[in-house]
């Protein structure tokens, strides 16, 4: 069975996030190699990069997750797209996996994002925090 996978991108001209051209042809080719069917596109654009919930496309694609699950993958270009403030992009991959869901990258898996989650939850366990 194939499998269903978003894309999202952000956008931010100050951020030095790739522009929207790049970061489509960088999601469509990843989702292509591993054979993904992309069903839905959520799209920030010109959108800040630290809080979650700043994000209305990014709201829209948590939203899914939590009700409609019609996608099992969040496929970026670049984790930095999601949030560039690495307590949100934690936070979110926590919440995807959760619920089951995993965000991939061309330039980092979800191996690697959930392991930096992990050691992050650790850090602020071992501070108190």
């Amino acid at each position: 069975m194939m499998v269903r996978a978003a894309a999202y991108i952000r956008t931010e001209s100050s951020s030095g996030l790739p522009s929207l051209e790049e970061q489509e042809r960088a999601v469509e080719t990843y989702a292509a190699q591993r054979g993904y069917e992309l069903v839905a596109t959520y799209r920030d654009i010109e959108a800040p990069g630290h809080l979650l919930y700043h994000k209305p496309a990014l709201k829209e694609a948590i939203n899914n997750i939590k009700e409609l699950e019609e996608w099992e993958v969040l496929v970026v270009a670049d984790p930095r797209c999601v949030s560039e403030t690495p307590s949100a992009l934690h936070e979110f991959v926590h919440k995807l996996s959760l619920y089951g869901n995993r965000l991939e990258s061309p330039v980092k898996s979800w191996e690697r994002l959930l392991e930096e989650m992990r050691e992050y939850r650790r850090s602020m366990a071992r501070k108190g925090g």
